[in-house]
């Protein structure tokens, strides 16, 4: 069982579970020697299975995985840890300073923020919310080829929620702009972690209200509906939400 603590800096312990991070990279229960010598940043980030368990940022790792495969080969509880390993070591890395008045920031003794001893602010872990949708129509699911994907994969709709926005507009306004048709009868489905460096992903389901599909030739390269009878084009990786949105509509 996992309990999370503050994530505060610390140094590592020879009977440590220590998750090393580089970037979306991430090895699990790594062994070092001279663990207590290190001199890359370590958070401490709470206590699993009787073993504190520390998050240790690394400019180079070899080996370990990528943490789209942690979320979809591990169990629930270890993703989440990695999940979190990697959102904290992420926000650590980039507020070092008060984007204010330029003080170094210090930990909090009391909550997981950092805090500007000269102005006062405090600054908390930053999470990007951003949607996902599976649109659908005569039975069909709309899937889309970004141009960021691996030749022939395509996936749902997707796309950061901006400045003013709530969730619900920003589904219709991602749907619009990146393939060019309107929706209804929009319905929340599930939320997730998405530690790609710090989002929530939230996932909807909607119909098809009007319009015809039409790539916006930027993010979106082709488009189409698929019906369950048909072959489908590769999917995104098993333990994406992406990937449970979908089935869950084949299903």
């Amino acid at each position: 069982m996992f309990t999370p603590s503050l994530g505060k800096l610390t140094s590592i312990k020879s009977d440590d579970f220590v998750i090393a991070v580089c970037r979306d990279r991430v090895a699990v229960d790594i062994k070092t020697e001279n663990n207590a010598e290190n001199k890359n940043p370590a958070f401490d980030i709470g206590n699993y299975n009787g073993k504190r368990v520390v998050a240790l940022s690394l400019s180079q790792l070899n080996g370990g995985q990528h943490l789209r495969e942690i979320l979809a080969g591990e169990s629930a509880e270890l993703a989440h840890i990695c999940s979190l390993a990697s959102h904290l070591v992420w926000w650590r890395s980039v507020y070092k300073f008060c984007p204010t008045c330029k003080t170094v920031l210090k930990e909090s003794e009391t909550e997981r923020s950092l805090i500007c001893e000269s102005c006062g602010q405090s600054f908390y872990p930053v999470i990007a919310p951003a949607i996902i949708v599976s649109v659908v129509k005569d039975k069909k699911i709309l899937l889309a080829h970004n141009a960021k994907f691996p030749e022939g994969r395509y996936s749902l709709v997707a796309g950061f929620v901006e400045a003013a926005e709530n969730l619900e507009n920003a589904v219709r306004r991602e749907v619009l702009e990146e393939v060019g048709i309107r929706i209804k009868n929009l319905r929340y489905l599930e939320s997730e972690n998405w530690s790609f460096p710090n989002s929530l992903m939230t996932a909807f389901t909607a119909e098809w209200e009007s319009g015809e599909i039409t790539p916006d030739g930027v993010e979106i390269t082709s488009a189409n509906w698929f019906s369950p009878a048909e072959p489908l084009p590769d999917l995104p990786p098993k333990g994406s939400v992406a990937r449970r949105v979908i089935e869950r509509f084949l299903d």
